[in-house]
């Protein structure tokens, strides 16, 4: 991708943006001169609150939150932007199967949920109530009130690259997986062409849940990032690694599920009232329910930055 392409798909981010903060009703709330600070960091859009839960998956929680913790002692409490997983717990954990993990090790999944109103409602440490917002940046947090005070960012809405991008956006992301003028060769950006795949690392991000979550012939969201078998040749070559993900009020319900080594497990929202936990037999869980067993994509990741051509995933 030349240097002609990157501006412009720049510029069409921006307008895209521009569009779309025109049509909502936000918020007009003045640049505080004295500090020099932005606008859109200093307004929220006013609009009715859509999103029902954002969901984390994270690998090693343990080491997370107590990271996440240092960084947020050493910020001090003057520090209005805050880390979310210093308020929160695992709202799951799924210990891992293999023999020589510690008691510790396994999947844990964080489900932060709001009522219509915007209100988290999941349990947390803050001392007040705390409510969805959006910003003029289109980064998504749990606030206290005004942008001036305390708030948790939980990700930010990527709004694609127009025609190129309509199956799939827009996206709750990671800043890992935003675009940036270095996305040609920077190796951790996961939609870029210079992205490194191996066995530690993922393939699934926001842009795949965002696909799995709209098409509506699609019962369930696989998270699971599939690793080419020629690059771990002594692994399964499948993996659920750390992502975050979302739904609206107005989505269907549907089962969060991934792979982990040779384990199918069920994260969020399992069919049935079923509890998140192991899967026994994924042939049989999806028989069950009169879907289809979940298929590796034909690439991965699955929807990079154009020009590359997008995967499939298969019925």
């Amino acid at each position: 991708m030349n240097n002609l392409n990157i501006t412009s798909r720049l510029a069409n981010m921006l307008v895209a943006l521009t569009m779309l903060l025109s049509a909502c009703a936000c918020a007009q709330t003045p640049p505080d001169a004295s500090r020099g600070v932005s606008p859109l960091h200093t307004s929220w859009v006013e609009r009715p609150w859509e999103l029902r839960y954002v969901l984390y998956v994270d690998g090693n929680w343990g080491l997370s939150k107590a990271v996440a913790t240092r960084l947020q002692d050493e910020e001090g409490p003057v520090e209005k932007h805050r880390r979310w997983q210093t308020i929160l717990d695992r709202t799951y954990f799924l210990p891992s199967r293999d023999k020589w993990a510690s008691r510790d090790e396994g999947l844990s999944v964080i489900v932060i949920e709001f009522d219509k109103d915007g209100t988290v409602s999941s349990p947390h440490l803050h001392e007040t109530s705390l409510r969805g917002r959006l910003d003029r940046l289109m980064r998504v947090s749990m606030a206290v009130g005004s942008p001036e005070q305390v708030q948790f960012e939980l990700g930010e809405w990527f709004l694609g690259f127009g025609d190129a991008s309509t199956h799939w956006a827009p996206a709750l992301c990671n800043s890992g997986d935003m675009p940036s003028p270095f996305s040609k060769t920077d190796t951790g950006y996961l939609y870029g062409p210079a992205f490194l795949i191996g066995p530690a690392r993922r393939t699934f991000g926001c842009r795949e849940w965002a696909y799995q979550m709209g098409d509506p012939e699609r019962p369930y969201i696989d998270v699971t990032s599939y690793i080419p078998k020629k690059l771990d040749p002594d692994g399964s070559g499948a993996y659920i690694r750390d992502s975050v993900g979302w739904a609206r009020f107005s989505d269907p319900t549907k089962p969060i599920i991934g792979k982990h080594d040779n384990d199918w497990y069920c994260l969020h929202e399992c069919p049935d009232g079923g509890e998140p936990g192991l899967i026994p037999n994924i042939n049989d869980w999806a028989r069950k329910q009169g879907w289809p067993v979940p298929k590796r994509p034909t690439r991965v990741p699955v929807f990079p930055d154009p020009p590359a051509k997008t995967g499939v995933y298969p019925r």
